[in-house]
């Protein structure tokens, strides 16, 4: 700040002196208000530097999404208690390769039986009915014989149930006229038919097992015929099994399908095939880390109806989500769509 003074100022007079006490007086309040406003853009430009330095701390170090964009999805023990997650280890297995065929449920015709007259003649009674559980040398119904005139009766050769019912009171049957079709339910026959691919690989003894589907029973078995002829109609050939059927689940007529184990291979590492998922229109598997189940994607090799040889993505001994994995994958699905639905705080 500079000041110039123009007039000669005289110190002789009350009143000059006045002149300069107040002259002075205003040199520093000018003064005063200089350093002030020097003072005030100086805590300006720092206020301004330190909202710069927040912004760009707060732009990186912003990185509330990190876990969820590498992955890793977090589920606490808890979580996997109450979605019952299963987690195993991946490990070596000895897998059945299989060779699938389409097959039907069938009635075991060597434990059955059709029940006809010997004599022509008058059904007088029926003492059994479309579905009854009969005996062998059990009573099913009496006739007349129209050349004698004497009653006879009409007896089950072998146990089972009554499958098919062709009789009425009253009527004139036929000698040899099937009235009656008994058949053993509680063992049943499964014929498959094997494709002529397939044809080389098929032997008797080798073990099947029978799906109807998700929600169907299951059954296993072992091949006890493989049929010497190709259907000219289907170009396909024949292998049977029987199966139980205690409880009566399984229903003659009923469509199959046939997993036939051909050979068995030892893989290095496999895991469920419950394990698999599909993201992205990849194959996955989600594997348990420190930070929660990170998805894999994996190389699948040989599998059975258990098992799947996994060629690249798990090693021997990581720990998976070998049932229900569908659970996590529904997570990371929330977590894609929410990003804030994979932290559990």
């Amino acid at each position: 700040m500079n000041l110039k003074f123009t007039h000669t100022l005289s110190f002789n007079s009350p009143r000059s002196l006045a002149r300069i006490v107040a002259l002075f007086a205003a040199c520093g309040l000018y003064a005063s208000s200089y350093a002030q406003s020097d003072d005030h853009d100086d805590h300006s430009g720092h206020d301004h530097e330190q909202e710069e330095a927040q912004a760009e701390s707060g732009h990186e170090g912003h990185d509330d999404g990190e876990e969820e964009e590498s992955g890793v999805i977090r589920i606490t023990d808890s979580q996997l208690q109450d979605f019952e997650v299963v987690v195993e280890e991946a490990d070596l297995a000895e897998l059945s390769i299989e060779t699938i065929l389409p097959g039907e449920v069938k009635l075991n015709q060597e434990s059955m039986a059709h029940v006809s007259p010997r004599y022509d003649g008058i059904v007088t009674k029926v003492l059994a009915r479309l579905g009854d559980k009969v005996n062998a040398g059990q009573t099913l119904a009496q006739l007349e014989s129209n050349e004698t005139l004497a009653p006879f009766d009409l007896v089950a050769p072998v146990d089972g149930t009554i499958v098919e019912f062709h009789i009425t009171l009253g009527e004139s049957v036929e000698a040899g006229r099937y009235l009656f079709i008994v058949a053993d339910l509680e063992h049943l026959w499964v014929d498959l038919d094997i494709f002529q691919k397939d044809l080389g690989r098929i032997e008797k003894g080798q073990s099947v097992l029978i799906q109807a589907g998700h929600n169907n029973p299951k059954a296993k078995g072992e091949i006890s015929y493989v049929g010497p002829i190709v259907s000219e109609d289907t170009r396909t050939g024949l292998a049977r099994l029987t199966i139980p059927n205690e409880d009566g689940k399984w229903k003659a007529g009923m469509f199959v399908t046939g997993h036939v184990t051909t050979e068995t291979a030892f893989v290095p590492v496999a895991v469920k095939r419950t394990a698999l998922q599909t993201m992205d229109g990849q194959t996955v598997v989600f594997v348990k880390t420190e930070g929660g189940f990170e998805p894999r994607t994996v190389t699948l090799g040989q599998q059975d109806s258990q098992f799947v040889e996994i060629l690249s993505g798990v090693e021997l001994g990581e720990r998976y989500a070998a049932e229900r994995s569908f659970v996590i994958k529904a997570q990371k699905e929330k977590a894609n769509i929410d990003p804030h639905a994979g932290h559990n705080h």
